[in-house]
């Protein structure tokens, strides 16, 4: 097996070749060259025979990347800001495109129409034997640093999203605050927190909390469990939830707030993708068709018609590919720790 950490080439390569080696075991050089191309700066993690460059797959030229899988607008979205420089980009989101917390960020600057460069973060081991190598095994967090200093620089807990403005030295980290300092940084329509009212902005940030802390955490409890009784005990759990969040929504248009987009709409958006995508494929979710689910639909309808928001949404099948490790509760994200001592068959 033949792996490969990519890094520029620097002052950085040597300490990234020693972190990921001290972290897997394996022997490691450094090359001039991979399959006749250059490449200064890759390393190589060298063990058994055989050979398979270990780099996750980001597009369809990449080794690992599965046949049936098709670009959908979340890739052409990345391609075309991967490739803004210089003058062009006012701000860098550091970014991984199957993240739901990252993609809130990343919505939020397509809304704005910032011009940023797209900044990929990979923060997982690489597994060739599985669809475009994709796992949730975390790499250390100075495995991390040594592979992405800048990224770690502008996030110390090396999560993402972060955003970092290279013109005057702002960092931010943490999904929620990334959103609300785009909002306030680039103060204009639309909106995600409104200007004419302190209780609505309130009631915002209430409900943005409650998309995270009470509806996605259902559904990952769902996702995770392999004991199918309480898979349908947390399943019921992520319904009632979702009829809590239903019944606070406006009638008087489709987002949360109404008419006007909001930070919620921008909290719930990723989540409600997976619980469709990834729900619907590993544990065979399917919605009620009750009045609050219905005006869950209706909103889903017209965030996923919104160009910021349509601009984000990846390929379907590489999208549910990459959570087959969750579904098997194998994952070692900090998100999946989080969650593993609530299943059932936790240690003590």
């Amino acid at each position: 097996l033949l792996a490969v950490a990519r890094r520029p080439a620097g002052k950085g390569a040597t300490t990234a070749a020693l972190a990921l080696g001290a972290s897997t075991g394996l022997a490691l050089l450094q090359s001039p060259s991979w399959h006749g191309r250059p490449g200064p700066g890759r390393i190589l993690v060298r063990a058994e025979s055989s050979s398979a460059e270990l780099e996750a797959a980001q597009g369809p030229r990449d080794p690992l990347w599965h046949p049936s899988w098709i670009e959908a607008d979340g890739e052409r979205t990345i391609a075309r800001r991967k490739a803004l420089k210089g003058a062009e980009c006012k701000l860098k989101l550091y970014n991984s495109w199957f993240c739901p917390f990252a993609q809130r960020a990343w919505i939020a600057l397509e809304e704005k129409d910032v011009d940023y460069l797209y900044v990929e973060i990979n923060p997982y081991k690489v597994d060739p034997s599985l669809p475009g190598g994709y796992t949730k095994k975390q790499l250390p967090l100075d495995v991390k640093k040594a592979m992405y200093p800048d990224f770690i620089a502008s996030s110390p807990r090396g999560l993402v999203p972060s955003v970092s403005d290279p013109s005057n030295g702002d960092k931010v980290w943490e999904s929620m605050h990334v959103v609300q300092y785009i909002d306030e940084r680039y103060d204009h329509a639309p909106h995600f927190l409104p200007r004419d009212s302190p209780v609505k902005r309130a009631h915002v940030r209430i409900w943005s909390d409650f998309a995270t802390e009470k509806m996605q955490r259902s559904f990952y409890t769902m996702l995770m469990e392999q004991d199918p009784a309480k898979q349908e005990q947390a399943k019921q759990a992520f319904f009632a939830e979702c009829r809590t969040f239903a019944r606070a929504m406006s009638t008087e248009g489709p987002y949360f707030m109404g008419k006007d987009i909001s930070m919620v709409d921008i909290a719930l958006f990723p989540f409600w993708q997976r619980f469709l995508w990834v729900g619907g494929h590993y544990r065979d979710l399917q919605m009620p068709e009750d009045p609050d689910f219905q005006r869950l639909s209706s909103w889903w309808d017209a965030t996923s018609r919104r160009p910021a928001f349509k601009a984000t949404l990846v390929c379907h099948d590489r999208l549910v590919s990459s959570y087959s490790q969750y579904s098997r509760n194998e994952g070692t994200s900090d998100y999946a720790k989080s969650l593993q001592s609530s299943l059932s068959g936790a240690k003590a």
